[in-house]
Formats: structure tokens, C-alpha cells, sequence
């Protein structure tokens, strides 16, 4: 291992050099999937391990560290004295690692979030890809990700298979000594990638900075999530699924198997006589509300059950699931300036993308989801499937002793963007529909009109679905 110096001598050189920047990355191991269950559940594992690390103090030579070396000198140093940031890609992964696993398993300093700078953030906030090979390629870097390595810390990362001679119940792991050996040099190689993309892009601004802070406190606080009525609309969900599917199979003789089969569908519907093009919800709602005689009773029924079945929102009840912790919380659910315009995005669940309820009745359907009784809430929705969607926005809740206040704020991206842009006409039609409702005065059918120069007033919300 390497050298180091006394702590005392460290923190007084530190000093008056102003600021210092300790580059680090972790590499790790765990029955859980990262990308399933999210890294504050992913380290909050019990199964979870690290398996290395690799940190550099500024640009001084990178070093590692193994389980059983001591605490590194660079972290204890950086945790006492306040000119020393530490950095990372998407930092919120090495700062929950750091939270649950090494300072409660190796006695690791905890370094506050305001000294935390997280590089994959720099990238977003400069319209630059949110991973690091791509960001490294994108800006022609001197040091690339190691993708041979890569594939290679996908296989450490996780079980491998039991050999012939194994109990196939068991839990083994790739440990011999030329893989680990690799993953060293791999996750060396992404200290350098990351020190080079640090050094490269300019800082967030303090504003910027305390909004990523704020991000990362909300993220490791998460949302509180009902898992029992939860486990009750997957129950629902997964009684359903299986029964239409079966029905589309017996109308279509074998040649769709699945009601999530939209190209087939497409094609068969075609075949029977149904020109649409597409199978979204306004476009099948459309085509059955015509009372088109002509349309046979076979591709009727298949309409309604692409509408009653095809529901993504029913998909979100098993990642919910997955991403919630022993508390029942939901954490690292929002992505920092994960869209162009510096606005969130969703991770896991996507919580900015819940299904809008149509049913009339949304505490009647509730209170029917949550008995987890398919057969019941068949009889009272014949679309059962798109009910549980309608339900996902009630399994986010409350802490105990709390009040879960629900906003939305109509197109307020695209009225502060047209705010910023000087666009007072496309401001102006924003509150002339405010006070009229008039389809006429829909800000993007005003818009329409404006492309096609036509006067205002000719586009409406049927004309644009067309």
C-alpha cells in the first residue's frame, strides 16, 4: 500500500494552499440491483459490500483501498478541515455508501453535503450526457471510461452462477485474484476520467450548488409511500394481466400473445378491416366512439382491451415497491436538472409521471383496490387494470401525524420559458384561456395558428389529435 503522511502535517499543509479537491470512487458488490432498488436501498442492503476504492487529492497520484486497510489520511483530513471538497460522479451514490457502509462498518468520517460536489451535476447543468463515458466522449477527454472493465465490475458487482458442484441455493461471488486485480485498475481509471471532467467544467454557481443540496436532502429524506395498498393493487394488477392477455390470445387465434404487443396489434387490427396507426388511449377512445357498425365485434373487443390493459401505470406498483425502504420511504426519486430547461426528472418511478384518474369515483375505487380482491373489483370496474392506475397517485402518503398537500402548477414550464423569452402574445393567450376555457384560446392551438399563419381560432384540441 502507500505511504502516508502524519495527519498533523497533512492538515497544516492544507491550509494555506486554499482549496482542495479529493476525487473519489467506489466500487462495491450485492445481492440487490442498483438500478431496481436505487442506491440509498442498494446501501442500505445488509448483503451489500464494498469491494475497493480509488481517491485522489487533487492531481496526486491515485491510490486505493481495500477492506482491512486503515481509514485513508486523505478522508480523515478532509472531514476536519473545511477547505477540502470531495467530489464524484453522481456523488449521491458514494454519499449513501459512504452513510450506511462505511462509516457504520469501517468507523469512515462522514464529510458534510455542503463540501460535496458531484461532477454528473456540472454535466446536466450544461445540456452534457448523464453518464461518464459519454460525457468524457462528448468532450474529447484525454482519459476515456474503461469498457473492457466496465463489463467486467458488471460481473464482480453481482452473484455469479453456482458451478455443478455447488448448492444451487447458495451465494457465490467471482473472487479470484486477477479480476480483482482488474477492477483496481478499472476504478482507477475512473478517478482519472472524473478528476479530468472536474477540472474541465466550470462549478456550479452558488445558487446552482445550494439547489443540488436542497435535490440531495430532499433524495435522502424520500416520500412516504402506503405499502399495503400498494401490495393490494399488484395483487389486482397481476390477476389481470394474465386474463386478458388470455382473451386476445383466444380472439386473435394464437397470433398476439400479449395486449403489450402494440406492433402486432397494429398490423392484425389493420388486417381486420381498423385503419389506426396508433394504439394510444385518445386515439382507440376516438375510434370506439364513432359506433362504427362496420367494425366487427372481434376488433370491438380488442380495442377495449388494449384500452383497459395496456396501462404503464400499473408498471410503476412493482418499481415503487422495489425502491421502498424498511420505513416505507421512497428515496432518490428526483434527478438534479434532469431536463434541458434545469427542472427535475424522475428516477425509479418516475413520481413527475403519475397517471391522472379518470374514474368519477376516486375513493370508491380506493377503497375497492385496497381490498386486494381482483374478482370484486372486476365486478364493479370492468376495466380493473386501468382503475389500479387511476389509484397509483393515493400510494404516495403521509408520515404519521402529517398533512399531504397536492399541487399543480397548468404549463408552468412553458409559461416561463415563453416569460424568459420575451413572448408576451403566447403570455397573453395563457390568460385569456385562464379566464375564457374557450378550446379556441388553448395556448398551443394559438401556437398552431401562428405556424401555419392562420387566424387564430382555426385550430382546436380535435383538430391537433387528428
Amino acid at each position: 500500500m502507500h505511504k502516508q503522511l502524519p495527519l498533523d502535517a497533512l492538515i497544516a499543509a492544507s491550509i494555506p494552499f486554499g482549496q482542495h479537491v479529493l476525487h473519489r470512487d467506489y466500487e462495491t458488490r450485492s445481492r440487490a440491483i442498483l438500478k431496481t432498488v436505487g442506491a440509498q436501498r442498494y446501501a442500505a442492503d445488509p448483503s451489500t459490500e464494498i469491494l475497493c476504492i480509488c481517491y485522489a487529492a487533487d492531481n496526486d497520484p491515485i491510490k486505493l483501498w481495500r477492506p482491512g486497510d486503515p481509514v485513508p489520511t486523505e478522508f480523515i483530513v478532509a472531514a476536519q478541515n473545511r477547505n477540502w471538497i470531495v467530489a464524484a460522479f453522481n456523488d449521491a451514490f458514494e454519499a449513501a455508501i459512504e452513510k450506511q457502509i462505511l462509516s457504520a462498518r469501517y468507523s469512515w468520517p462522514v464529510i458534510p453535503i455542503e463540501r460535496h460536489r458531484c461532477t454528473q451535476a456540472m454535466c446536466l447543468a450544461l445540456g452534457l450526457p448523464a453518464k461518464l463515458s459519454a460525457a468524457a466522449d462528448a468532450l474529447e477527454l484525454s482519459h476515456r471510461k474503461d469498457a473492457a472493465g466496465e463489463r467486467l465490475m458488471h460481473q464482480t458487482s453481482k452473484p455469479r452462477r453456482p458451478h455443478k458442484d455447488e448448492n444451487p441455493d447458495g451465494v457465490y461471488w467471482f473472487e479470484d485474484v486477477e479480476r480483482f486485480d482488474r477492477l483496481y485498475s478499472y476504478c482507477a481509471q475512473d478517478v482519472r476520467v472524473e478528476r479530468e471532467l472536474f477540472n474541465r467544467l466550470p462549478p456550479l454557481s452558488a445558487t446552482e450548488q445550494a439547489i443540488w443540496q436542497l435535490s440531495h436532502q430532499i433524495n435522502t429524506r424520500g416520500f412516504c409511500v402506503d405499502r399495503k395498498f400498494a401490495e393490494a393493487a399488484r395483487q389486482i394488477a397481476q390477476a389481470a394481466g394474465p386474463e386478458i392477455d388470455q382473451e386476445i390470445q383466444e380472439i386473435t387465434g394464437g397470433d398476439i400473445t400479449s395486449i403489450n404487443q402494440a406492433a402486432k396489434l397494429t398490423a392484425w387490427l389493420q388486417d381486420h378491416g381498423c385503419g389506426l396507426q396508433k394504439l394510444d388511449k385518445k386515439a382507440i377512445q376516438r375510434q370506439l366512439e364513432k359506433g362504427d357498425d362496420e367494425l366487427p365485434a372481434s376488433v370491438r373487443r380488442v380495442l377495449e382491451l388494449r384500452l383497459g390493459g395496456a396501462q404503464a401505470a400499473t408498471k410503476k406498483i412493482s418499481a415503487l415497491l422495489a425502491r421502498a425502504g424498511a420505513d416505507d420511504r421512497i428515496r432518490g426519486a428526483f434527478r438534479y436538472h434532469g431536463a434541458a430547461t434545469g427542472r427535475w426528472s424522475g428516477e425509479g418511478i418516475q413520481p413527475h409521471n403519475l397517471k391522472r384518474p379518470v374514474v368519477d369515483d376516486l375513493d370508491a375505487a380506493v377503497t375497492a383496490v385496497a381490498t386486494g380482491d381482483y374478482a370484486h373489483v372486476k365486478r364493479l370496474y370492468p376495466r380493473s387494470l386501468a382503475v389500479v392506475g387511476d389509484c397509483s397517485r393515493a400510494m404516495i402518503c403521509t408520515a404519521p401525524g402529517h398533512v399531504l398537500i397536492g399541487a399543480d402548477f397548468s404549463s408552468i414550464e412553458s409559461r416561463v420559458l415563453a416569460w424568459v423569452a420575451g413572448e408576451g402574445w403566447k403570455l397573453d393567450s395563457y390568460r385569456r384561456f385562464d379566464a375564457t376555457h374557450d378550446p379556441r384560446d388553448e395556448p398551443y392551438c394559438v401556437t398552431a395558428c401562428k405556424i401555419f399563419n392562420k387566424p387564430n381560432g382555426t385550430y382546436t384540441k380535435r383538430h391537433l389529435e387528428q
